[in-house]
């Protein structure tokens, strides 16, 4: 699994991006630090877990079929310390994405 560190802030542009069901934009994650295929998570969803904006998380990608479509999520697995900033950012390396078609974790056979 690849893990990677992000902090969030709620989209503000609604022609990027749709408000869901419940009216209420994403958050999109700007990653500092590992390997992400995508980093947008649901706006209800960021609320209910109890999220915070701009707050360090680590997190790692799960790719589900919905409505017949592949998605990847962006999972959160735990807050990070301010003092434990330093040390993941140098265990996960420079922030990349990884187009998901080009991941070689998901293309091999």
């Amino acid at each position: 699994m690849k893990t990677f560190l992000a902090t969030f802030k709620q989209a503000t542009d609604s022609t990027t991006f749709k408000a869901n069901r419940h009216g209420t934009l994403p958050f999109v994650g700007k990653v500092i630090a590992g390997t992400s295929r995508g980093s947008i998570i649901d706006g209800t969803i960021f609320e209910k877990e109890s999220l915070i904006p701009n707050q360090a998380y680590l997190c790692h990608n799960e790719d589900t079929i919905f409505n017949g479509k592949p998605y990847t999520h962006c999972r959160v697995i735990t807050q990070v310390k301010t003092d434990e900033l330093v040390n993941l950012m140098s265990t996960l390396g420079k922030a990349v994405f990884i187009k998901k078609d080009k991941d070689p974790d998901l293309t091999a056979e």
